[in-house]
């Protein structure tokens, strides 16, 4: 039988003596409850009625005695009797049905005959109340042995209520007891069928979970604990069986990772033989375990068990023992015999510690070197800006102290020319040559500085007095102009020299270098081949120029520039044939800025850049609008050349004007040429690819005009305005225009002459076939809002030509009534 079966049936079991128990108790509570009711219906409610019918008789007894006060009152007694003798026989009535017992019911109904004797005679008509004395009497004393019987009747049935409750009680008693008793063995019945089957398996279970698994288990039955015992033994077998193959396994293993420990050790040894750095394995009490070889071939080979500072100390490297507490940080030191060791020591898992030891003598040279670069020049051996720095920041602290420095900062002067016409190489030996100079020019304790290119300094320590800096000034200006011979050449060179002396407020060396510098820009502005000291003014005129970058800065998106345009005339016709547009800075505060002082700024700044390409696009947008298809011409920094962007940025305005590219025409300088040919050709036909016309503006001013003009077909040459001022009075100045003329006719140029004024250099230039003038002869530069006034206001065609007579007065009178019509 199965355990839920069995559990079944003993709750059960339970359930039905449950219920046997309950069925008694509540029968004996209903026999109870119908004694207690007999007890009140039967006893206590007749022995109520009882009293109450003798206090009735009582009444009446005591109205017939009672004399009546008046004759009304005398003749009513009779009836009034009569109705108390009727309630008195009700009452018995009811105390008759209630008796119980014969006795009761008897006397009761002796009572009722009396009773209803007494109420014929008071209803006869001429009662005597004297008539009813006697049967009254008869009746009291019935009613006297009536109380005793019923009260006799009451007591007996209290009594027999009692019996029978201490009866009930005392079955109520057994009746729990046999249920306790039948539970009882219901319990332990089911006790002893399950739980030694139950206690077998778990002591199986113990006996299999602590490793044991030969043990014996019996099964018997077929129920749930068969069952468990049955499920016990199948895995009991199948664990033994797994361990089995588990220890198989275990052995195969083993002899494989012996094999492969084996091969471990045999890869580790050949590791550490290996090992570029020195290795040992110490105990954690110090002793050496092991070394590889590198570190024999280091140190030698060292005794077994040997102490670090055994091991470490004749070899001089006391500086690398281990510290009290071991960390892995690396530790370098210097070995008598100059080599640089770094060592490492570790802590190991279970105590002791692994040290290495590595070589780095190549690496701190490598290191070395790598600091002298950083701190020198490539070129001339010099300390570069960076030395320059930490000179000055050691020299400062001195001053701090009272001692003096002074800043000389130097450039050359034809430093460009002799690159550009030997080549490279050759300013290169000069760049060497100049820093040898330099050296030979100060004392030891100077620093020359190379701060690039051309650009020399020279920290003067020790300098309280200008004096002393102005000495050395003027040694380093006459070194310097001596002739250098560079590659079978005599080459002149001069210099310009700055200096700047530090005060007792001077903590900044880039502010002091500045200082310098600026210095060296008023020599060269005085005319090179000179030195000279700073002054406050020129502070100021710093502070002033600083002010002006950041207000320049701004400018553009506080739409504080503005374009203005002064027109080109066609010599032959008389007519406008473009525009050039040129940048004007209206500042808030400032007023109008002169191009001559912020244009040179930006291109320091590299603020042209963007500048530039919105000058391009304004230009366009402008140009675009114009009643003609005039020309308009844009001047283009050499800073725009920096990047190869160019092309495209003139390709978008030209695309979002929707501007002819024939009617765009680009004017570069001299000097853009010298910075890089090839990628300058690069940009410029790029541009010219686009449609757009190139100029060369200022022409005979740079270095090597001629072999531009033959590398790169320009469209237009553009005589500068210092050759047409000059050209009336100077016959050299007119020798060079009418020469620029002609050989922009020869090249197929066209030639624009700048900067006429009068009447005169207007013809002079025109007989001479210059085809396009510009100057204030014709118009000042103006707002593009005067554009189209411009156009109106110059003479055109044929009328040009006679108002440009030789005899025709003035060149630009208002137009004639001719022109008008």
């Amino acid at each position: 039988m199965s355990i839920r079966l069995k559990i079944l049936l003993g709750c059960l079991a339970l359930t039905t003596v449950t219920v046997a128990l309950g069925t008694f108790t509540r029968t004996a509570q209903r026999e109870l409850g119908a004694i207690t009711t007999q007890l009140y219906d039967d006893s206590f409610l007749a022995m109520s009625y009882l009293r109450a019918a003798q206090n009735g008789l009582l009444r009446a007894e005591a109205r017939i005695r009672q004399p009546e006060d008046t004759a009304a009152a005398s003749a009513n007694a009779p009836r009034l009797l009569a109705q108390l003798l009727q309630e008195i026989a009700d009452d018995l009535e009811v105390a008759r049905n209630r008796a119980t017992s014969p006795e009761a019911a008897a006397v009761a109904e002796r009572l009722g005959v009396s009773l209803r004797q007494a109420g014929e005679l008071a209803a006869a008509p001429q009662a005597d109340s004297m008539a009813l004395a006697g049967p009254l009497a008869a009746a009291e004393r019935d009613f006297d042995v009536a109380i005793e019987i019923y009260a006799a009747d009451g007591f007996r049935q209290r009594r027999e209520a009692g019996l029978m409750v201490e009866n009930t009680v005392r079955r109520a008693w057994w009746a729990m007891g046999l249920s306790v008793a039948v539970a009882l063995l219901i319990t332990l019945v089911l006790t002893r069928s399950i739980v030694p089957a139950l206690r077998r398996a778990l002591q199986v279970a113990d006996a299999i979970a602590a490793g044991r698994l030969d043990n014996q288990i019996l099964v018997r039955g077929r129920g749930e604990p068969a069952q468990l015992l049955r499920a016990l033994a199948v895995m009991q077998s199948s664990i033994a069986a797994a361990m089995e193959r588990i220890h198989a396994l275990m052995q195969s293993q083993a002899s494989h990772h012996a094999g492969e420990i084996a091969l471990q050790n045999a890869r580790l040894d050949a590791a550490l033989s290996n090992m570029v750095q020195g290795l040992c394995l110490f105990a954690p009490d110090g002793r050496l375990v092991m070394v590889n070889r590198r570190f024999t071939e280091m140190f030698g080979a060292p005794a077994p068990g040997a102490a670090p500072g055994e091991l470490l100390s004749p070899q001089g490297l006391a500086a690398l023992l281990p510290p009290a507490g071991i960390a892995a940080e690396a530790t370098t030191a210097q070995l008598p015999d100059g080599r640089w060791i770094s060592v490492v020591h570790r802590p190991v898992e279970g105590g002791g510690w692994v040290a290495t030891y590595e070589d780095v003598t190549e690496r701190k040279q490598a290191e070395a070197r790598l600091a002298h670069m950083a701190r020198h020049d490539a070129l001339t051996g010099l300390p570069n800006r960076a030395a320059f720095r930490e000179q000055m920041a050691r020299a400062l602290a001195r001053v701090r102290r009272g001692e003096g420095v002074a800043v000389l900062c130097l450039d050359l002067d034809r430093f460009k020319a002799v690159n550009d016409s030997l080549g490279h190489p050759a300013g290169d030996a000069l760049l060497q040559a100049v820093a040898a100079r330099l050296r030979d020019c100060v004392r030891e304790t100077d620093l020359v500085v190379r701060l690039g290119g051309d650009e020399f300094a020279v920290v003067q320590e020790g300098a309280s007095l200008p004096a002393e800096a102005a000495a050395v000034a003027g040694r380093i200006i006459a070194a310097l102009s001596a002739p250098f011979g560079i590659g079978g050449h005599h080459v002149t060179v001069g210099t310009s020299i700055g200096i700047a002396l530090a005060g007792l407020g001077t903590t900044d060396a880039d502010v002091l270098l500045r200082c310098a510098d600026l210095a060296l820009y008023r020599a060269k502005e005085d005319g090179r081949g000179a030195f000279r000291f700073f002054e406050p003014s020129m502070d100021e005129q710093m502070r002033a120029r600083r002010d002006l970058e950041m207000d320049l800065g701004s400018a553009l998106a506080r739409g504080e520039l503005a374009l203005f345009y002064q027109p080109l005339v066609d010599t032959e016709q008389g007519r406008v044939g473009g525009f050039e547009a040129l940048l004007r800075w209206q500042h808030p505060v400032r007023g109008t800025v002169s191009p001559a002082a912020f244009i040179p700024l930006a291109e320091e700044t590299g603020m042209i850049a963007a500048i530039g390409a919105w000058v391009i696009r304004r230009a366009c947008a402008d140009a675009a609008c114009w009643p003609l298809p005039v020309k308009v011409a844009v001047n283009l920094s050499p800073v725009q050349f920096r990047d190869r962007s160019l092309p495209r940025i003139v390709a978008e305005a030209l695309a979002e004007s929707g501007l002819d590219p024939a009617r765009l025409e680009l004017e570069i300088t001299e000097s853009l040429l010298l910075l890089d040919d090839e990628k300058v050709l690069e940009i410029l036909h790029g541009l010219r690819a686009q449609g757009v016309r190139i100029a060369m503006d200022d022409f005979g001013t740079g270095y090597s005009s001629l072999s531009y003009l033959r590398r790169f077909p320009f469209d237009k040459i553009k005589i500068d305005q210092s050759f047409v001022r000059g050209m009336m009075e100077q016959e050299d100045c007119a020798a060079i225009v009418s020469t620029v003329v002609s050989l922009g006719r020869l090249l197929g140029m066209s030639v624009n002459a700048e900067g006429v004024e009068t009447r005169e250099q207007f013809l002079a230039l025109r007989e001479q076939g210059c085809g396009e003038v510009q100057g204030y002869l014709f118009s000042p530069p103006r707002p593009a809002e005067e554009v189209v006034a411009m156009l109106g206001s110059i003479r055109q065609d044929a009328c040009a030509t006679d108002c440009l007579s030789p005899g025709g007065g003035s060149v630009a009178p208002p137009p004639s009534a001719e022109c008008q019509a």
